[in-house]
């Protein structure tokens, strides 16, 4: 598999892993969060508040692999590394690039 296919797998798979675990982590914090206001409903706002806070934490996390697994992804495909192309040619000595 060449490199670049490589680069957009591990990505792929980071994100997938990632997105995975804060499924998880966003499900138990409202699942603890349901727990503690069945036990004491006048705590509500407050319980509420500090679930939201954790769960912006929790997604902070998973936004936090995304770029990772984004700049790994163009990393891969940026022809950096041992199978890139060589430099273009330069024209020979006395003769003017038609660029400049």
């Amino acid at each position: 598999m060449s490199p670049e296919g490589m680069a957009w797998l591990s990505a792929g798979m980071g994100i997938a892993i990632a997105a995975v675990g804060t499924a998880i982590g966003i499900a138990m914090l409202v699942g603890k969060s349901v727990e503690a206001v069945a036990r004491q409903p006048e705590e509500r706002a407050t319980i509420q508040r500090l679930m939201i806070l954790g769960i912006a934490f929790v997604e902070a996390l998973c936004l936090y692999a995304l770029v990772v697994c984004l700049v790994l992804a163009r990393k891969g495909g940026s022809g950096e590394g041992p199978h890139a192309a060589s430099e273009p040619e330069k024209a020979p000595a006395g003769q003017v690039d038609s660029a400049e």
